[in-house]
């Protein structure tokens, strides 16, 4: 029997909805079911939100139980928060691809006294921290500090507040804490011939965050010691002595990793620009690398430079002799350098490599740049002389066989400390499996310019310094998050487009102003002149 209200209009609607109502239970259940699958989707061109391949080997490589104390307090403010997620889930990554071996520990140190005497026993510090409570700000104590532990070895991340580099740090300490090895970067010094260590402290800082940092004596006469993993000689400007040559000659014949950042071309503060005839040349060229006594200029992709009028005023100005080096001019098959773009060499030079088992280009200066030799006029506001391509090497690695320059030790005359005797040291002309790199500037490493260009000089280095000391492919984590995505040079219709579509596209808001011109080039305070 058929009820008279219940027509076929509202059947048709009944099921209509009914259908609804099905469509939104099965989306429901899908979401939930993936949710708890670590699946998760990155559209990056880095990959900056996914777990790294040298991350997934080295979880994959683990044979024993490591465990990751998270310190993070409950109650952050609003713009922790998202910190303390990002944190939770990239955790929960390890913990799976660890497939067992690594354990999460998930920890609020403000429950417990206990947990905040841990977190602080380990070296993670409370911190003060803004909240706002009952409508008020209040200075409250919190944590945000992870500490990796394997046995009674532990490796700590004192504060993390930018993710961005947290997977790098995390596969670093687990790789330490498993080996268990501690590592030295060693600075040469020598008054008068190279950088001074003051005037890189900024390279200190960054590299002392994942290995121990000393300075390195060459005046001493004296071996560098075992315990230096890597050595950085910053540039050399005049002579060294035979037996302070013959002390890194050794280390090279050691078989570790060895940076060279050396000026073809010397230029101070007046741009007065004078040959670096340094014996350390000599040195380079036995192991086939030369750097020439040319500059590099580049009128279309460089720096932003500070320079000073004679009534004192300063002016900001594009410097071609401050070439930075864009994405197509970086070795795509090395991963130190595949994902960078944006270092800034100022005032470097052309490399002639040898060729050979061994021998590769880094980075080279652009197919816009240009060789200059001979008479270098330094002015902002002239345009140099040419006299050929610039696309040449600027930074380069060799390693494989190379031979020493000495057969027999020289001795420490001359040198201030004659203490110890030479006569016992056993001098190694022959190393297979040598790590140099070069680079033809010293100046990027240099407090004024390292962190200049969002950082890409400072991540270069490391990743040099990583790839002699440590794993090569641990550049590639930390390389994710550094991309200047610089705007390339466009003609005078696009930059028209351009203009007119900021103008059309941006509604200004309360107290903005339209902005009538794009900026094509990211202008960054320079180095006072």
């Amino acid at each position: 029997m058929k009820l008279p209200f219940f027509t076929s209009k509202l059947r048709s609607q009944a099921d209509f909805y009914m259908q609804i109502v099905l469509l939104i239970v099965i989306v429901a259940l899908i979401v939930g079911i993936v949710g708890m699958l670590p699946i998760r989707l990155d559209v990056t061109e880095t990959r900056l939100y996914s777990i790294s391949p040298v991350t997934k080997q080295t979880l994959h490589d683990l044979n024993d139980v490591i465990t990751i104390r998270a310190y993070f307090t409950k109650d952050l403010p609003g713009y922790l928060i998202s910190v303390r997620e990002e944190v939770r889930d990239m955790l929960a990554e390890y913990k799976n691809y660890g497939k067992g071996n690594i354990q999460i520990r998930f920890l609020n140190p403000n429950e417990k006294p206990e947990l905040e005497q841990e977190a602080q026993s380990f070296g993670i510090p409370p911190l003060q921290l803004n909240v706002v409570r009952k409508d008020k700000f209040e200075v409250a104590q919190g944590y945000l500090g992870i500490a990796v532990v394997y046995g009674d070895t532990v490796e700590v991340i004192p504060v993390v507040q930018d993710t961005r580099t947290l997977e790098y740090d995390l596969t670093l300490a687990i790789k330490k804490v498993v080996s268990g090895e501690e590592y030295s970067i060693g600075i040469a010094q020598k008054e008068g011939a190279v950088k001074s260590i003051q005037e890189m402290q900024r390279l200190s800082q960054a590299l002392s965050r994942q290995y121990t940092v000393e300075t390195v004596d060459l005046a001493s006469g004296n071996l560098v010691p075992d315990t230096i993993s890597t050595l950085i000689v910053p540039g050399p400007y005049s002579d060294l002595s035979e037996r302070e040559l013959y002390v890194l000659d050794q280390f090279v014949m050691s078989g570790k990793g060895i940076l060279f950042a050396v000026d073809g071309v010397l230029v101070d503060n007046q741009l007065s620009p004078i040959p670096n005839e340094s014996n350390i040349f000599t040195l380079l060229q036995n192991y086939g690398a030369t750097i020439n006594k040319t500059l590099v200029f580049d009128q279309k992709n460089f720096g932003q430079a500070a320079f000073s009028t004679g009534g004192g005023w300063q002016f900001l100005t594009p410097y071609g002799f401050w070439p930075k080096i864009p994405s197509t001019a970086v070795n795509e098959e090395s991963v130190l350098v595949n994902q960078l773009e944006g270092m800034m060499f100022p005032w470097v030079s052309t490399i002639t490599m040898d060729e050979g088992d061994g021998k590769q280009v880094l980075v080279r200066g652009s197919s816009d740049a240009v060789e200059i030799s001979g008479s270098f006029d330094l002015n902002p506001q002239s345009m140099p002389t040419s006299s050929g391509k610039g696309d040449k090497p600027l930074a380069v690695a060799i390693t494989g066989e190379v031979k020493s320059i000495y057969e027999t030790s020289p001795s420490k005359e001359g040198i201030k400390d004659q203490e110890s005797s030479v006569q016992t040291e056993n001098v190694v002309t022959l190393q297979k499996n040598a790590r140099i790199y070069v680079v033809s500037d010293v100046d990027f490493l240099t407090d004024g310019f390292l962190a200049r260009e969002n950082d890409a000089n400072l991540t270069f280095t490391q990743n040099l310094i990583d790839g002699m000391t440590l794993d090569p492919a641990l550049a590639s984590i930390r390389s994710k998050s550094v991309n200047e995505r610089a705007i390339r040079p466009l003609d005078d219709t696009a930059r028209t487009l351009v203009k007119y579509g900021n103008i059309v596209g941006k509604r200004p808001g309360p107290g903005e102003s339209i902005l009538f011109a794009a900026h094509l080039d990211t202008v960054e305070p320079g180095r006072g002149i």
